[in-house]
């Protein structure tokens, strides 16, 4: 090339023959520009880009600020370096593969995200208008834990498919975050606790809008990533999240899964530690629901938040301990069956405690147990609030529709509204049927339903295109209808409508309420009514069959009519 003319000798067998190729690349042969690189790298032991790194760069920009030129030919000077950087990438990281601490370029300790290893991301970072934020300066951290959990999370965040105007919003409140952690000594973000949190916050009044916006979802992000990601689960993690576990589906409510289990807001370390035991073996052993597990993990952490207030063990737990708390839940508005969970679920860790060999209190469950009887709420709806919904119902989103005449129908719970599959309705000969999934008793069951129902459901199926075993209501991933979502958006329809009842506007499972009364007014007996709604007792049953002002004055008419001659006692006495 011609270029090579004006070169002095000595400059060419300085550099090697594949940095002169990639620099004549970016320059197309324009000697000013080739030039400078050429003279700047004679002074390196560059090969080639591949070997530029931050420091490099640093070391060119130090020697463009020597010289006596504009600050625009210096821009200019420094974005044609970055490119020549960029644009001579190895093939192999532009092909779509993912990130990974493994790779070279993360097991830098600076690490400088406009030479990321994959070109397009990289170019995505030139717009950055000041360069020294791309850049993650690990060592200064003390923790190398920290500064190898920075590296998985920088690796998800490069991972994701964003524009770098969308990215900043994790980037920059991560870096808010390491440097947080590393100011305060935590060396672990999974063991971050709320008053860890609570002080993040506060550390970030400086910052900017964005940063502070952020500071919550990147504390989330930052635990989730984590704990999924590792190559070992780490059971002292705060929060645990359920996708990293492998669960039967009979153990999951997929109208209302559980997402994670939460330890946050225990501070004695060493209780927490028992409870996370606790879970691990509920979790992985056990064959509890994770909505029970949670329910379960949320009672003992109530008792260890106590012993918190307390400033006591586990370990040092003493019988009027127990007392004092039952005094507290004693004065509580809360009722004697939740009352009694409390001292069940309390006695149930400590004797899984004493199992593991940890000593702890032994104390008697029974001393402390209330007696009562199943209180009795009516919750059926009225009838003009049915009929005055039916009447709007046409105008309801379809899906809303179809769910409430199955949940008016059928009185199945919400969760089995949301999670119904493709052909659970069927006809045999002139009986119509419905196969459902019961989460909650975690069995399978077939009930009775009105012919038009299921015909109303084949043809939502026929119109929708839904396949066999697919949900029939699903959301927008394509996985069962949340439960909530549900209720909101049938609350939202009934507001705009005006259909109210009493003090609220819609509850699902009052429709429950609705078919056992109607069930056992209409003759079936409580065993059968039990059946047809699923329950494991009839006590639970009578708990759904509400009062019923009409059933009384019709059934002590008939008792009148058949003892026209019934006279009180005493009456016959004062005739005589």
């Amino acid at each position: 090339m011609a270029v090579l003319k004006i070169v002095p000798k000595l400059y060419q067998e300085k550099i090697s023959e594949k940095l002169k190729e990639e620099i004549s690349l970016v320059t197309n042969g324009e000697a000013k520009y080739y030039n400078r690189l050429y003279k700047f790298f004679q002074y390196t032991d560059i090969q080639c880009t591949a070997d530029i790194n931050y420091e490099t760069r640093k070391m060119y920009m130090e020697s463009l600020e020597k010289e006596d030129i504009s600050e625009k030919y210096k821009v200019e000077l420094m974005s044609l370096f970055d490119r020549l950087k960029i644009e001579n990438m190895l093939d192999v990281y532009s092909q779509g593969n993912p990130f990974s601490v493994e790779q070279e370029f993360f097991k830098q300790d600076k690490l400088f995200l406009l030479y990321v290893p994959n070109k397009k991301k990289a170019q995505s970072f030139r717009q950055v208008v000041d360069k020294n934020d791309l850049l993650w300066d690990l060592t200064r951290i003390h923790s190398s834990q920290l500064v190898r959990q920075t590296k998985i999370l920088l690796c998800e965040i490069l991972n994701m498919d964003k524009v770098q105007r969308h990215r900043r919003y994790f980037l920059e409140p991560l870096k808010a975050l390491v440097r947080f952690c590393d100011k305060y000594g935590i060396d672990d973000i999974e063991e971050m606790e709320q008053a860890d949190e609570n002080r993040f916050y506060l550390y970030l009044n400086k910052e900017s809008e964005i940063i502070k916006k952020q500071a919550s979802k990147i504390v989330e992000f930052a635990r989730r990533t984590l704990f999924l990601t590792d190559s070992e689960i780490n059971w002292q993690a705060c929060i645990w999240y359920m996708d990293r576990f492998q669960f039967d589906k009979s153990r999951i409510n997929a109208s209302s899964p559980v997402k994670s289990l939460s330890f946050i807001n225990i501070y004695e370390k060493e209780n927490r530690w028992y409870l996370q035991l606790y879970a691990k073996y509920l979790v992985g052993i056990s064959d509890l629901s994770l909505s029970n597990i949670r329910n379960t993990i949320s009672f003992i952490s109530q008792f260890l938040k106590y012993l918190d207030g307390q400033s006591k063990k586990v370990t040092e737990l003493e019988i009027q301990d127990i007392a004092d708390y039952v005094s507290i839940l004693d004065v509580s508005d809360i009722k004697y069956s939740t009352f009694n969970r409390y001292i069940t679920h309390i006695h149930t860790f400590l004797q899984f405690l004493k199992m593991k060999n940890i000593e702890v209190l032994k104390f008697y469950p029974e001393r402390f147990l209330k007696k009562g009887f199943p209180e009795h709420n009516e919750r059926s709806v009225p009838e003009k609030t049915i009929a005055h919904l039916i009447k709007e119902l046409p105008a309801f989103p379809e899906h809303l529709q179809l769910m409430y005449l199955i949940l008016f129908c059928t009185g199945i719970r919400k969760s089995e509204v949301c999670t119904i599959k493709s052909g659970a309705f069927y006809s045999q000969g002139n009986e119509n049927w419905m196969r459902i999934y019961q989460s909650k008793m975690r069995r399978e069951k077939v009930i009775p339903v009105p012919s038009l129902l299921v015909g109303l459901v084949n043809d939502y199926e026929k119109k929708y295109g839904i396949k066999n075993g697919e949900y029939l209501f699903k959301n927008k991933k394509g996985g069962a209808f949340n439960g909530q979502t549900f209720s909101n958006q049938m609350i939202r329809e009934c507001k705009a409508r005006g259909i109210a009842c009493g003090d609220y506007i819609f509850r699902a499972h009052d429709y429950r309420h609705n078919l056992a009364t109607s069930m056992y007014g209409n003759g079936v007996s409580i065993q059968g009514v039990r059946d047809y709604l699923g329950h494991s007792s009839e006590n639970m049953t009578k708990q759904y069959i509400d009062f019923m002002p009409e059933r009384i004055v019709s059934a002590e008419d008939k008792y009148f009519s058949r003892n026209q001659s019934f006279k009180l006692k005493g009456v016959e006495d004062d005739e005589r």
